[in-house]
Formats: structure tokens, C-alpha cells, sequence
């Protein structure tokens, strides 16, 4: 039916209800009258009147296209896709030319995730109509999805040459020249959008991003403030704004900024926000609300738990009674006070009131040497009231609870603390009366079973399965959990992961003895992630200005994470990436073990665990679209070969998460090896724990005593890493910006904090892919990369 037509058909209605047949009319004048009241009827958003009048039409005419194109759109906006879809379908069927009806359909199949064919009648819209510039602007919106950048800046130019307002083409273009790392171009088109549109929050907050990522940062957190002013909802913004705002060195505004979000809504993305934020703020006041929601973060798992550590801890000491009590045991070390002075007027039960203290401890290691020999001296008064306690002594329950915290984060850092001779002879005889019990089922204090677990894992006892059937206080219940029916669990998984190559490469065997040994890290919690995204999202995102490619669409998501440890970052991987499949494998059975029953905990589907030496990886045939390894090349015999090996696994466009040691930034660790061979340690437990009392002891002011620095100095485990290590590599930038070129990988970017110190350095560098610039900034900042270089690179 034309415009022509519609017109008579209104005409013909005029004076009665909408689409009212008039006597005497032929029946094509009658199907004319109806159509034009079922139109009418849709216009105004009764969708079941029009649909009958339509249905009327068909009466008439069976083959009355625009009565089947209209019902097709009654139906998608009821939400019925497959009657609308099958209703259009007959509809262009009928009117092959009819641009329209192509259009409309394209958008059914677009929401059926149909987007070839969705492309191919969006196509043919424009080709009918060649002025329908919303027709282009949609099928740039697929282009740019699928990482076509020219294709779509194209369909978006030429929608707005045929319409120069149209917000949706420029909108587009820009955030297509900003893929492409095009920022002044896409900052031009993002102020065109505002101009016509000034109340398009998404626009302020790309526009945003674009100025971020040239190191505007006062424009971009203006844009992003702008842009929650209209949108509060949106969730991203605040993440960008919080990162503009620690750019800046403004982390208590970030904070606020944070607060705010926590307010409107208490989304996995804005909890990490928050965690970010405290972690940036370089004083910290002892404000109840703000430790509340620490505690929270803590014991809710709103980021790693170790994140949070060492602010708990600031917070903790500056707390009226409990940071007296710290402070007075840190002073009289390495004299171990008694209960009665350690503890305060209300005893242990008044430290267990305290939900800081008690998340933390329940939750991470505790990164701090004052808290540190507070616990220490803790233990060992728990270690005598055990001692001196009878089968039958009952115990309060905040004191139990707080002692059985107390435990947890004993067997939490591997116990690390410090060990006295006659500690470790009461230990042994405390440990015999237990077992003596278990063994004759007789009556066991919990003190006994507390103290024990506060010295040696309750796992490791002779009869530890019995410990399981009798009955405990509740306050026993998290660490029975963790000391006894985890690791269990763990022996029954260990024969089941898949061996995917032989080890028998010397150095990869002493690795591997190692991880064995002390399977690393221990960790309780994986940071949420919220929703997945997808991988070309994630990283134009992270990295606006960077010159990525679009690998093209993919299928799922093959990913492999080699040397995956304890599998914390292999869990975060698989959750993160929308479609992602992930292998991940380790030397160490003991570490893939403890990984696989985290993984089984959370119910992951799509994260699998097999023992494997990278140097063999070669020989499976596997290829992956993305290969994280982000803490395993500076341990292998040979990083580069190891980092070749990987890249032959690498798919064409894939892209890799590598992470290596610096030179520059561990010349303090160097420094603490070479005291360690000096003095003869070995890398067992008792002389890890004996070295790092000898580096405490140190004056403050010793360059040896940086160590201490690291949260890695706070566990066995992550100790023996950091400083023990039977093989390691440190590397400088330009040795991998030679291994780049020499292997034809793009680099993207390094991830962490020094980026905006970086930034200010070198504006001329918008993408920060500068690796000679980035190595003059290292050398006058040789702390930058304390943890390691971490980055992404890109395959030809």
C-alpha cells in the first residue's frame, strides 16, 4: 500500500471509528480503510486493535503486504520473534523492494543473534533506499562490532552526509576512531554528538575515556561527572572516573566518588571500585563506617582479600583500644607478653568483637610487622592457657572464636610467625595429648584443638579424619573446614588431573619440587568480575589509544593459562571473558590440585586443569586465541624459549598476557638473596622463618629491610617466591623490546599504576607503546614495576 493509497483509506474512514468500513465499498477499498486504522491504532500504542484491523485486511487480502509487515512489528514489540520473523519474512517475500520491510526484519534477526543475515538485509535497505541513513548507521553498529573499523567508519560517513544531525552516525564514528586510536578525530565527533544531542550521557563518558587516554584528566573527570549526572546508573563511568581521580593523585575524591555508587546500587563492579579506591589512600582516618565496609569487603569477597590487608591493618592500629594493645606488644618484642597485658580488660572476647580484626584474619594474611608480633605473642598465650587446660575447661565463646581466628590466619600465611624453642616443645606435647585423645576417643579440650591448629595444619595429625566425627563448638566450624576437609578433598582430586606432557627438564623438575613443596599462593577468594565481556572490549578499554587489531569473530574463546599456580588467576580469567574456554596448566600437582577444588567450589564449568611443562607444550597441536602468562617465563631454564614455545600456541590476531621480572625494580630482593646465601639459609620453612626474623631485626632504615615491603613477605609460601626462588630471571625493557621485534609482536600496553606518572612524562606518547621512552621512564623510576612488568601483546 503507498502514500497514495493511505491517504484515500483515511480519507474513507474519515467521520467514524479508526478504520471503520464504510457500505457499499469494493474490497480493496475496504482493506484500504482497515489498514489505515490499524495504522493509526499502532501509532498510538494499542498494539491488539491493530493487530485485528490487520487481520481484518487479510481477510480481504491475504497477500496484503504492509498488513503482514505491519503485524510483524505488532509481533516483535510483543516480543514474539518468531511470529514476527516469519510474518516479515513473507512480507519482503511479497515486496522485495521494499526498504522498509528489509530494515525491519534485520532487526529481528539482529536480536536472534542472526547477525549474518542480519547484515545481508540491511544491506539490500541500502541498496533499495540509499538515502536510509538509519539503515547505515545499524549496519555500522554490526560493522564495528565484529572489529570491521573502515567498513563501519564508511556506513557511518555516508549516513551523515544524508543526514548531517544524525547522532547515531557521528556517535558511531566516534567510537569507531577511537578503536582505531584515532582520539583527536573521535574527540571531534564526540563534541558533535553533545552539540546536537547535550544530554547523551554515554557520549560524555566515551568523550571521557578519549580525553583520559591523552592524559586530560581534568577534562575527562569533568565529562565523566557530567555524565552520571544524567545517568547515575552507569556503572562504567564511575570505574573511569575513580581511575582519572587516582591519576590525579586525588584518591579521596575517588573515594567519595565510590561511595556514592555503593549508594545507588552494590554491584560486583562497584565494590571493586571501592577496594581500588582505599588502596590508593595514602593517609587513612579511623572512621567506623569506612571500617565497616572494609569488614565487609573483607568477609563478603568484594576483591582479593589480600588487597585489603594492609589498609585493615592501618585502620586496625589506629583503633582507641586495639591499636594500645598492638602498639605495646610490638614494643616489647621479642618478649611475649601475657594474656592479661596483651589483651586488654575485656580479653580475647573483646578482640573477636572486633569486625575488622576478625575479617581480616579470617580472610587474608596480615601484611604488617607491628599486627604481625601482636598475633604472634596472641598465639603463644593461647599456646599456654592450652597447655595448663584440662579435658573438661570450658572456654568463653569470644575467646574461642577469636583464638580459632586466630588459627585460621595462622594456617592462612603457612605459619610464618615466629617460633620460640619452647614453643616448639610445648607444640609437640600439646599434639600428643591430642592425638592420645583422638586415638582412645576420649574428651579433648577445643583449646587443645585450636592451639594445635594455631602451630601445624590439624591435617597433618595422625588420625586427622577423626577429628571430623566428633562434635565442636560452632566457633570451630570455619577451621575444621579449611584445615582438615579442604585439604582432603584435595588428596581425592590430585589423581584425577590430566598429565598433558612429561617433566624432565632439569630446572623445570626443581620448579616444579618447589610448588610441590609449598603450593603457591593460598588463597581463599577470587576477586567477582561482574558480567563477561568480550576479550576486544576488555582491551580497548584498558587500553583506548593502543593499536589493537580486530582478530574477527570468534566462536567462544580458547584461552590457555600457563603457570597457573593455585589457580586464582585462572578462576578470574574464565569468569572474566564472555565465550571463554580455558585450559590452565602447572608443574605442580599439589598446586593444581588446590586450584581444581576452588574451581569445583564455584561451580565452574568451562576452567580445566592438566600438569604440563611449557618447554613441551608444542608437541599437543593445541591453539588458543589468548595465552596468559603473567608469573611463569622468568622461572623457566630458558624465558625466551619458553615465550617462543607459547607463541607457536598463539593463534593468528591472538593476543597474550605476559608478566616478567625487572631488573631495575628488584635490586632489593637481589640484595636479599645474596644476604641469604651469605648466612647459609635453606629454603625449608624453619629457615624461612628464621630469615625473615633476622631481616625484621634489621634497623628500619637498612636497604635490606625494603623486603618487608612486599605482601609476599608475609607467607611461607609466597616468601620462598619472593626471595628463596630456584630459579629466576630479571629482564629490562629493552631485552623485551627486542624479543618483540624479533617476533613480530605488537605491543599494547602495560597494565598498572605507572601509566599516568608515564603519561605526564611523555604526553607526545598517547598510547603509551613507546618501549624506548618507557625504558628512560623506568630508569628515572626504578620502583615502577616492583611487582613485574605486565602487558599485552598482539600477533601478526
Amino acid at each position: 500500500m503507498n502514500r497514495k493509497d493511505r491517504r484515500a483509506a483515511g480519507k474513507q474512514g474519515k467521520g467514524g471509528m479508526p478504520g471503520a468500513p464504510a457500505p457499499g465499498l469494493s474490497p480493496a477499498a475496504m482493506s484500504a480503510n482497515l489498514f489505515a486504522g490499524a495504522v493509526q491504532h499502532f501509532r498510538a500504542g494499542e498494539l491488539e486493535r491493530a493487530e485485528r484491523l490487520c487481520r481484518d485486511v487479510l481477510v480481504f487480502d491475504r497477500d496484503h503486504g504492509d498488513a503482514l509487515h505491519l503485524l510483524g512489528m505488532i509481533a516483535f514489540k510483543a516480543g514474539n520473534q518468531a511470529a514476527a520473523l516469519e510474518l516479515l519474512g513473507r512480507a519482503v517475500a511479497l515486496n522485495g523492494g521494499n526498504a522498509d520491510c528489509h530494515f525491519n526484519i534485520a532487526q529481528v534477526l539482529r536480536s536472534l543473534g542472526r547477525l549474518a543475515e542480519a547484515a545481508d538485509h540491511l544491506t539490500q535497505a541500502t541498496a533499495i533506499k540509499r538515502d536510509h541513513a538509519t539503515a547505515h548507521v545499524c549496519l555500522a553498529d554490526m560493522l564495528l562490532q565484529q572489529g570491521k573499523l573502515d567498513e563501519a567508519r564508511a556506513r557511518y560517513g555516508r549516513a551523515a552526509v544524508i543526514e548531517p544531525a544524525n547522532v547515531g552516525a557521528h556517535y558511531g564514528q566516534a567510537n569507531a576512531l577511537m578503536q582505531q586510536g584515532l582520539l583527536d578525530e573521535a574527540i571531534a565527533h564526540y563534541r558533535r554528538v553533545l552539540a546536537l544531542k547535550p544530554d547523551f550521557a554515554e557520549a560524555h563518558s566515551n568523550l571521557g575515556i578519549a580525553l583520559a587516554a591523552q592524559g586530560k584528566y581534568e577534562e575527562a573527570a569533568a565529562q565523566y561527572q557530567r555524565a552520571l549526572a544524567l545517568r547515575p546508573d552507569l556503572v562504567d563511568t564511575y570505574r573511569n572516573l575513580v581511575r582519572v581521580l587516582l591519576a590525579k593523585g586525588d584518591a579521596e575524591a575517588a573515594l567519595a566518588a565510590v561511595r556514592r555508587a555503593l549508594a545507588i546500587a552494590e554491584t560486583d563492579e562497584i565494590k571493586a571500585l571501592f577496594v581500588q579506591g582505599v588502596r590508593s589512600l595514602a593517609a587513612v582516618a579511623p572512621v567506623d563506617e569506612l571500617s565497616d565496609l572494609i569488614a565487609r569487603a573483607l568477609s563478603e569477597g568484594w576483591s582479593r582479600p589480600s588487597e585489603l590487608s594492609a589498609i585493615a591493618a592501618r585502620l586496625l592500629k589506629q583503633h582507641p583500644v586495639l591499636g594500645a594493645l598492638i602498639e605495646q606488644a610490638a614494643w616489647a618484642w621479642p618478649q611475649r607478653l601475657a594474656a592479661v597485658d596483651l589483651c586488654g580488660a575485656e580479653g580475647p572476647a573483646g578482640i573477636a568483637g572486633d569486625r575488622l580484626m576478625r575479617a581480616l584474619l579470617g580472610s587474608a594474611p596480615v601484611c604488617d610487622i607491628d599486627l604481625e608480633r601482636f598475633l604472634t605473642s596472641a598465639r603463644a598465650a593461647l599456646l599456654e592457657r592450652a597447655a595448663g587446660a584440662a579435658a573438661s575447661d570450658a572456654i568463653d565463646d569470644g575467646s574461642l572464636e577469636f583464638y580459632a581466628t586466630l588459627a585460621r590466619q595462622c594456617f592462612i600465611n603457612e605459619y610464618v610467625f615466629a617460633l620460640t624453642d619452647d614453643e616448639t616443645q610445648r607444640v609437640r606435647q600439646l599434639r600428643a595429648t591430642l592425638e592420645a585423645a583422638l586415638v582412645a576417643n576420649t574428651a579433648a579440650a577445643p583449646l587443645w584443638l585450636v592451639a594445635a591448629a594455631a602451630y601445624e595444619p590439624l591435617h597433618s595429625l595422625a588420625h586427622a579424619a577423626t577429628v571430623l566425627e566428633r562434635s565442636w563448638p560452632a566457633a570451630l566450624g570455619p577451621l575444621l573446614d579449611l584445615q582438615i576437609r579442604q585439604p582432603l578433598q584435595e588428596r581425592q582430586i590430585r589423581s584425577a588431573i590430566r598429565v598433558l606432557t612429561t617433566v624432565d627438564d632439569n630446572v623445570s623438575l626443581l620448579v616444579q619440587r618447589q610448588y610441590e613443596d609449598m603450593p603457591y599462593p593460598r588463597w581463599l577468594r577470587a576477586a567477582p568480575l561482574g558480567k563477561p565481556v568480550a576479550l576486544d572490549w576488555y582491551l580497548r578499554n584498558q587500553f583506548p589509544a593502543a593499536p589493537i587489531r580486530s582478530a574477527g569473530p570468534r566462536d567462544g574463546l580458547d584461552v590457555l593459562i600457563a603457570g597457573c599456580g593455585t589457580g586464582q588467576h585462572a578462576i578470574e580469567t574464565a569468569q572474566r571473558f564472555a565465550g571463554a574456554s580455558v585450559l590452565a596448566i602447572d608443574l605442580s600437582l599439589s598446586s593444581l590440585s588446590y586450584a581444581a577444588r576452588k574451581t569445583r567450589a564455584l561451580g565452574l564449568g568451562n576452567l580445566h586443569y592438566a600438569q604440563a611443562d611449557i618447554l613441551k607444550l608444542n608437541s599437543t597441536g593445541w591453539t588458543f586465541d589468548l595465552i596468559e602468562a603473567s608469573g611463569v617465563l622468568h622461572h623457566l631454564r630458558d624465558w625466551t624459549q619458553g615465550w617462543r614455545v607459547l607463541l607457536s600456541l598463539l593463534r593468528p590476531g591472538g593476543f597474550m598476557h605476559v608478566g616478567l621480572y625487572s631488573a631495575l625494580a628488584r635490586a632489593d630482593i637481589l640484595a636479599a638473596r645474596a644476604f641469604i646465601a651469605e648466612h647459609g639459609y635453606g629454603q625449608s620453612a624453619d629457615d624461612i622463618r628464621r630469615c625473615r626474623q633476622e631481616l625484621l631485626d634489621l634497623d628500619p632504615a637498612a636497604p635490606l629491610r625494603n623486603v618487608a615491603m612486599y605482601p609476599d613477605f608475609y607467607t611461607i609460601s609466597e616468601c620462598r617466591d619472593l626471595l628463596f626462588h630456584v630459579q629466576e630471571h630479571n629482564v629490562t625493557i629493552p631485552e623485551i623490546a627486542v624479543f618483540l621485534r624479533d617476533n613480530d609482536l605488537t605491543f599494547i600496553g602495560f597494565t598498572g599504576a605507572a601509566g599516568a606518572d608515564y603519561r605526564r612524562r611523555f604526553p607526545n606518547d598517547q598510547g603509551a607503546t613507546d618501549l624506548a621512552q618507557w625504558h628512560a621512564f623506568e630508569t628515572g623510576n626504578p620502583l615502577a614495576f616492583t611487582g613485574m612488568y605486565q602487558f599485552w601483546v598482539q600477533k601478526p
